[in-house]
């Protein structure tokens, strides 16, 4: 495990720690949304799908949802593995 990956599972685990126990649900959030967009995919859903069980069941719109953080979690890390895969493929570095 690299020195930047100790990094980034500290600081996700704190902001998602401080986002459940003061009731800052954006913080939770922004915590899952980096460990998923820095390629800790596993680790994001695993603290969503933690996330989403600590709270309950959702209320009012997002009760169809049934499991939003973990939704969140999931989207954002396609989104990383669709804009690394399209990224990577423009800048070749035969090209460069």
């Amino acid at each position: 495990m690299t020195q930047s990956s100790r990094f980034i599972y500290a600081v996700s685990f704190i902001l998602v720690a401080l986002g459940f126990l003061m009731p800052l649900w954006p913080l939770s959030i922004a915590g899952i949304l980096l460990a998923a967009l820095s390629g800790r995919i596993f680790f994001a859903v695993f603290a969503a799908l933690i996330l989403d069980i600590a709270w309950g069941a959702p209320t009012g719109l997002a009760q169809y949802l049934y499991f939003p953080v973990t939704l969140v979690a999931l989207l954002s890390a396609a989104l990383r593995l669709l804009s690394s895969r399209f990224l990577l493929q423009r800048g070749s570095p035969e090209r460069v």
